[in-house]
Parts: structure tokens; sequence; C-alpha cells
């Protein structure tokens, strides 16, 4: 029997939050960044974002049966090194195809680690004690969400590039870790059945499980809407205060975003017991789009923050569930192609920061452009709703 928190299973919580809190403390100032120091556009700078999710999305369609097929350990230190090259070469870094080469090698990287991390949390949990660790994965992310944004301000005096290299070194670390713990506790293969890895059996996925092609959907109008945060939003907040008070106020919502999942999570945990998953990622889906809506509505750092405390509650609702939906959605051996496309929902991701960024620059306020992010956002809840139909849970 499979304790809850087995060696591997320990390792790779551990490993997750070493991650994200490396991530946290560089990618979300990453747009004021290339506001202020190379005074890129909002068209620009959204590009940029985009690319890293174009990068993602192509290697999901790619990755998900090589995780099913090789060992995974190996498969997340391909990640992880892709990690490392990405943080040191930052720094050198001074002209814009450079920062789309970053964008490139970040999202592939992404990827690959993002599923394999999840994966094995499946694989090595008992089936009773994979909602318990699913939020705990969310828990630790968001901790790091808490304090690395907070500790970067503090450090950015020192200057960006540097506190990359302060990341890489992250990395370096989280590698070290898994070499030492995949020695110590080497895995055992599961069952394989497929015997060539092929993009076909990708696209074969989406055409046979109707329910899942419409669940994907859903997730690319969630990160079409989330990925606003740190790209549209950012951009917003920048022109709208100096970048000093820009960089303190973006920390202050961060941070609010952090708090807010660490004090609800466990209520959401608890009403994930009493309603459905799919319940739960429509109500998500909801609070979300209002959070969207409401940060254009005023520049007042007070209402930012209770803009803020909608849309987190809404991303916990929704990003909680997920995993734990997705689950159940597949048989252990494509554990890895599923997990994997679901990055298909890049696509999101790769249309809201540049839509987010030409509204910026088209219009004149930030009221009709959250107005309108909002409204596609909300489209997530129908395809919620029809893709439980189809599997007969709702």
């Amino acid at each position: 029997m499979r304790s809850k928190f087995n060696a591997v299973t320990s390792t790779i919580l551990v490993s997750i939050f070493i991650a994200r809190f490396g991530t946290f403390l560089v990618l979300p100032y990453l747009t004021l960044f290339l506001l202020e120091d190379f005074h890129y556009s909002g068209v620009q700078i959204g590009t940029i974002i985009s690319t890293l999710a174009l990068s993602n999305l192509v290697m999901s369609f790619f990755v998900g049966p090589y995780i099913d097929k090789y060992p995974k350990n190996k498969v997340i230190m391909v990640g992880l090194l892709g990690y490392l090259v990405c943080y040191f070469y930052f720094p050198f870094i001074d002209y814009y195809a450079g920062f789309l080469g970053f964008a490139v090698v970040l999202g592939a990287s992404q990827a690959v680690v993002e599923p394999t991390y999840r994966v094995l949390l499946s694989l090595y949990t008992e089936p009773e004690n994979r909602r318990l660790i699913f939020n705990i994965r969310y828990f630790l992310i968001n901790i790091s969400a808490a304090v690395a944004p907070l500790i970067s301000v503090y450090f950015q005096k020192y200057g960006m590039e540097n506190l990359f290299f302060i990341v890489g070194f992250i990395f370096l670390l989280n590698i070290l870790t898994f070499v030492f713990i995949f020695n110590k506790y080497p895995l055992k293969q599961e069952p394989i059945s497929i015997t060539k890895p092929s993009i076909f059996h990708s696209f074969h996925v989406f055409k046979r499980d109707t329910s899942f092609s419409i669940f994907v959907l859903a997730l690319i109008f969630i990160s079409f809407g989330y990925s606003q945060f740190d790209s549209t939003f950012s951009q917003h907040i920048g022109k709208s205060f100096d970048h000093e008070l820009a960089i303190q106020y973006f920390a202050w919502l961060i941070t609010t975003n952090a708090i807010t999942v660490l004090v609800i999570q466990y209520f959401v945990y608890k009403l994930g017991e009493l309603i459905s998953t799919t319940t739960s990622l429509m109500i998500g889906s909801g609070l979300l789009s209002i959070g969207l809506f409401f940060f254009g509505q005023s520049d007042l750092i007070l209402w930012l923050m209770v803009a803020m405390v909608i849309f987190t509650a809404g991303e916990v609702l929704v990003f909680t569930m997920v995993d734990i939906h997705l689950d159940g959605m597949c048989e252990d051996h494509e554990k890895g192609t599923y997990f994997a496309l679901s990055g298909v929902k890049s696509v999101g991701r790769i249309a809201g920061p540049s839509l987010g960024g030409f509204l910026l620059d088209t219009m004149s306020g930030g009221a009709m452009v959250f107005i309108i992010i909002s409204l596609i956002t909300l489209l997530a809840i129908p395809s919620f709703y029809y893709s439980s139909k189809i599997r007969g849970q709702f």
C-alpha cells in the first residue's frame, strides 16, 4: 500500500514549491521590466508572452506519448534542464529576438515538466488520497506566490538580470534534488500501451473523446482570462501609475492573490466533498469573469484588491478541481497524454496577452478592455457543463 507521502510524492511536492518560488521571483514582473527597460509596446510584450504559450501548446501535442512511454524521472530532468538554460541565458539578452527565444525554450520546458509532475503525483498516490495531494500541490504553489513576489521587490534593486541568475541556481538545486531522490528510490516502470510516440496519437484522443475536447475548450477560455493577470492587467497597472508605484501595487495584488488562496483553500477543499467538480468549475469560472470585469472599473488600489479577492476565489475553485476532474477522465496508461494535452489550454494564453495588448493600445480606458475579456472568459461555464453532460456526470 502506497502512503499519502512516499519519497517520490514528497520530492515532487518540494520540487514544485522550489520551481514555482523561482518562477514567482521574476515572471510576474517580466512585463513591467520589458515596459520600463526596453519600452516595448503592448503588442510587442503581448507577443513575447504569447510566444511562450505557443511553444507550450506545440510541445503539448508531442510530449504526452513520450511521458507515457519513457522513464518519467528522465523526462522531468530534460524539462528542468530547459528551465536552467532559460534563466541563466536571460541576463545576456538585449534584443527582441532574444526574448522570443527565451519564451520558446521556457514554454517547451513547461510543457514537459508540468504534466509529468501531475502524472507522477497521480500514479504514486492512492486514488482516495489524490484530492488531498493535488490540493497540497496547489497550496504549496500559492505559498511560493505569497512570499516570492515580496522578496523579489527587495532584490530587484540589484537588477532583474541578477535575479534571473538567482532563479537559475534555484533550478540547479531542483535538479540536484531529483538526482539524489531518483538514485536512492529508482522508479518502477508502469505498463506501457504505446509502442511508438506520435503526434497523431494525441489528435486521435481529441477525436474519440468529445467530452475531453470540450473540457479542454473550457480550459482555453479559463487560460485566456487568467493570462490577463500578468500580461494585460500588469501593463494596465504599469500605464496607470509611475514605475515604482506600479511595482509596489502589483506586488500587493500578487500577495493579495496568494493570501486569499491560503485563507480559502481549506474551505474549497471541504466544499469539493459536497459538490461535484463540474459545479466547482462552473462557479469558479463565473467568479473569475467577475473579477476581470472589476479590474477595469477603477484604479483605486482598495477596489483592485477587492477585485483580486473575487478573481482569486474563482481561480481556486477552478484550478484545485481541474487536475482532479482530469484524473478521472483517463486510464493510468494514458495519463501522460491527457495531462499533456490539457496544455492545449495554452491557446488561451496565446490569444489572451496578444488581444489584451491590442485592446490596451487601441482603447483609451481599461473599462471596455476588461469587459470584453470577462465576457470571453465567461464562455467556460457552458463548456464545462456540456463536457460533463456528454460524459453523463451532470
